[in-house]
């Protein structure tokens, strides 16, 4: 994976940041709070609809991690053909 996919870290530590620590501006409270939350359930279907690729992946016991931090990002750096 490239630097630049590290990018995506970025909503996952503001969505954290804003679970434990609530944004005082309403605002930006909801776009984080949505853009999170968007980020959950994508990357959970994600783990589901790829299981058995991401069980034949080269970490397969970080796979599940990866997969729902990094999502799409982290399955195509590796192939299909096992």
């Amino acid at each position: 994976m490239k630097l630049t996919d590290n990018l995506i870290l970025i909503p996952w530590i503001l969505g954290l940041i804003n679970i434990f620590s609530p944004f005082n501006n309403s605002l930006l409270f909801w776009v984080v709070s949505l853009i999170f939350y968007f980020l959950v359930v994508v990357h959970i279907a994600e783990c589901i609809i790829y299981k058995n690729k991401i069980i034949d992946g080269p970490d397969a016991k970080l796979g599940f991690i990866y997969t729902f931090i990094y999502g799409i990002l982290y399955l195509k750096t590796f192939s299909n053909n096992k």
